[in-house]
């Protein structure tokens, strides 16, 4: 079984549900792992990949139990990568130890117009200095990602970086409905290119790919065609 921060969390929060999370399609028997179709499982070609950027997942609590979510290719590609659930009141113990760790520079990956507190720095580029690079990714809907940044006054003093409009747009499962909203994956892919981490970026990238496909055919009831990012998945694990 593989076990990674968002694992552990996603069985955590399972542990105190008082009745079983019903996904949609719940007819279909999933692998436990990656939560497609047992006949379409993407387990094989989950790869890893090192980058010069660290990345944080702050989850939504909705977000954990959805077969769609894409934040959990983050952790998969990046095993080191925490995985937190979002709390109005204040960060988790773990994450204001990393806010507060003065060899890092931390941002939060938002859309400054998006934010309800405009006042905020925004940076559109990633610094090159000392300081390790640590990436907040939100994870959870528009609606839920806005309302995170906008009510947590603990978020308040730390920069947003707003990513380019036009650096990926390949999401098949979900639709944002405004060219600047991304997947949560697609956030991330867009912050491995804006930094020049070409390789990892096209690694994640090929797995979203991957998973799109996966979970289509789940959706479906049809087995995944074998493609180009399988293969080059294949040659990469």
């Amino acid at each position: 079984m593989n076990s990674n921060s968002y694992t552990r969390l996603r069985d955590q929060e399972l542990a105190k549900s008082t009745k079983p999370f019903q996904a949609k399609g719940k007819s279909v028997k999933r692998c436990p792992e990656c939560q497609m179709g047992e006949f379409a499982c993407m387990c094989a070609w989950r790869p890893q990949a090192q980058s010069a950027l660290d990345f944080v997942l702050l989850m939504h609590r909705k977000e954990l139990f959805k077969p769609t979510n894409t934040g959990r290719l983050i952790v998969d590609v990046f095993p080191d990568t925490p995985a937190f659930l979002w709390n109005r009141l204040e960060a988790p113990a773990e994450l204001k130890q990393l806010l507060q760790d003065p060899e890092r520079n931390c941002f939060v990956v938002f859309p400054a117009d998006g934010t309800e507190n405009c006042s905020r720095e925004v940076v559109q580029s990633v610094p090159v200095n000392d300081k390790k690079t640590t990436l907040i990714i939100l994870d959870g809907t528009w609606k839920q990602c806005s309302r995170m940044i906008g009510l947590s006054r603990w978020l308040d003093d730390v920069p947003c970086l707003s990513l380019p409009e036009t650096l990926v747009r390949s999401y098949s499962v979900r639709d944002s409905g405004r060219s600047h909203r991304f997947s949560t994956a697609e956030a991330a892919i867009s912050c491995l290119l804006l930094a020049g981490e070409e390789q990892p970026a096209l690694t994640l990238q090929h797995y979203f790919r991957v998973f799109n496909q996966h979970y289509l055919a789940t959706r479906g009831c049809c087995l995944p065609e074998i493609g180009e990012s399988h293969q080059f998945l294949d040659a990469t694990t």
